[in-house]
């Protein structure tokens, strides 16, 4: 099932992943890595809940998401809201941000959902957005061998190799994700652009 056909005429609600508030990993490490507000790069923002919560927060966000579906929701809600928000509709790993312009780059669970061979592309995108001193906060599953739903995960050690000289790792936990029935086990990581 594609991006654009897993947003098609449902409700966000119905969504596993959902939930109508930010995570409070996002705003936890906000508040302890990133807390003045710059401008804002959210890959795979989905319905735009975290996109929505940085703009709230005075960030100027610029929010990547490759379903139509996901962006017209996330204009929805980003409305009815009162921020705003540029969301733009395309592959992600085909972006070519404007290097060094974000303050900040957030993933919650994009990354997870890549195939291993995508994940360098995905360090090359996220280190040309970031500013020297640019934070990301990424959240993504972690591996379970015997989980028998969503995407693989990762290890830590897989995590913390992607990568690459170009960042400084400032922490890296065990989470969970909250969603409206499961939670998965869930790795943060917070990392600095060098």
């Amino acid at each position: 099932m594609s991006w654009e056909e897993t947003y098609e005429g449902i409700a966000p609600e119905d969504l596993p992943w959902f939930s109508p508030t930010p995570d409070l990993d996002l705003l936890t490490a906000l508040d302890k890595y990133a807390p003045n507000p710059g401008f804002a790069l959210d890959l795979g923002s989905g319905p735009g809940i975290h996109a929505i919560a940085l703009a709230k927060r005075k960030w100027k966000v610029t929010a990547i998401d490759i379903a139509p579906g996901a962006a017209k929701m996330a204009r929805r809600f980003a409305k009815e809201s009162g921020v705003d928000i540029n969301f733009i509709t395309a592959d992600i790993l085909a972006y070519r941000p404007k290097p060094a312009s974000y303050d900040l780059v957030h993933d919650r669970g994009f990354l997870h959902t890549l195939d291993p061979s995508s994940w360098s592309r995905w360090v090359d995108i996220v280190a040309t957005a970031l500013k020297p001193g640019g934070v990301l906060i990424a959240k993504e599953f972690q591996y379970n061998p015997i989980r028998f739903y969503g995407p693989r995960g990762l290890r830590e050690s897989e995590l913390l190799g992607i990568l690459d000289a170009r960042f400084a790792i400032m922490s890296i936990e065990k989470s969970r994700f909250l969603g409206r029935a499961i939670k998965p086990a869930a790795l943060l990581l917070i990392a600095r652009r060098v």
